[in-house]
């Protein structure tokens, strides 16, 4: 069995017609469809249903097919490889940032602390620009918590929402604050045009409660500007905005009838082929993130 055979096979299977599948492969029909029998006999299978011009995977097809496509996948991986280890430069790693951006330069500065040479292209995305072409790796938010889908996908932070007051509000005493205490009262807020901003105001409208507005915006480091003026309340990360340790006069508090949480993940494109530059700024970036979470007094902005 080689390679040519499979990639016969495979063309084949795919057009599902072997006059289609030898024009594609520039060979001569009779010299494709020899090349099928032989790999049949070679395997003691029959490996397709044939009808006329067109021919379909039986079971036994089906099994190769997928074999192959792990074949040429690893195949992939090789020449990739390959190139990388002869490359003189490293390897350049798009990275789309979707959320947590004010974690980034911190993250950046500890990374080419250890990697000078690093080749990193960051795309700080928003909602809208999410159509870009595809990214290496691709840091962005859930409202809910998934299965790691394999080692393409880590889970790098699961966050409650809280309730951002100044200290000075007559709420910020409080043991316990309900949404009913909030009616009424000043609030910034995210916008819908903000990933974030969509979830908190999708959970606020189930739980029948309208904030009173009095500013909104879909960059989260403007809502945290205007929370520094101390004129009203927002509903916030707990962790990476990093609200305790850069605004000393605001209290975190929980809403007892408002439970919300965001799960922050870090993922590949969908190239197949993950390149050890990517690798090594992934392993930076969730070994930030537990370190965050670890450290003294941790509550941390970007949507």
């Amino acid at each position: 069995m080689t390679l040519k055979q499979l990639q016969f096979f495979k063309k084949t299977a795919e057009l599902e017609n072997i006059s289609k599948a030898s024009k594609e492969l520039y060979i001569a029909q009779p010299a494709l469809s020899k090349a099928i029998k032989d790999l049949e006999q070679e395997l003691g299978y029959a490996l397709f249903e044939r009808n006329g011009k067109k021919i379909s995977l039986n079971k036994n097809g089906d099994i190769l097919y997928k074999y192959v496509l792990k074949i040429y996948s690893n195949v992939s991986h090789m020449e990739n490889e390959l190139k990388e280890a002869n490359q003189q430069k490293p390897s350049a790693v798009n990275v789309s940032v979707r959320v947590a951006s004010k974690l980034l330069p911190a993250i950046l500065s500890s990374f080419y602390s250890k990697y000078p040479s690093a080749n990193l292209k960051i795309h700080q995305m928003t909602q809208a620009s999410r159509h870009l072409p595809d990214h290496d790796i691709i840091i962005d938010s859930k409202e809910f918590k998934s299965p790691a889908a394999s080692d393409r996908e880590q889970l790098l932070l699961e966050e409650r929402i809280l309730l951002a007051l100044p200290c000075c509000h007559p709420l910020a005493k409080r043991e316990k604050i309900f949404l009913a205490d909030l009616d009424g009262e000043p609030c910034c807020l995210l916008n819908e045009f903000s990933s974030l901003g969509k979830m908190v105001r999708s959970k606020l409208s189930v739980r029948h409660f309208t904030p009173k507005v009095i500013f909104e915006s879909d960059n989260p480091h403007m809502i945290r500007d205007f929370l520094r003026l101390d004129l009203s309340y927002s509903l916030v990360p707990e962790t990476s905005w990093q609200l305790k340790q850069d605004f000393p006069n605001l209290v975190l508090k929980e809403v007892e009838d408002f439970s919300c949480h965001r799960y922050i993940y870090l993922s590949y494109g969908q190239s197949a082929y993950v390149s050890q530059a990517a690798k090594e700024f992934s392993r930076h970036v969730r070994d930030y993130f537990i370190g965050i979470q670890k450290s003294p007094g941790h509550g941390g902005a970007g949507d």
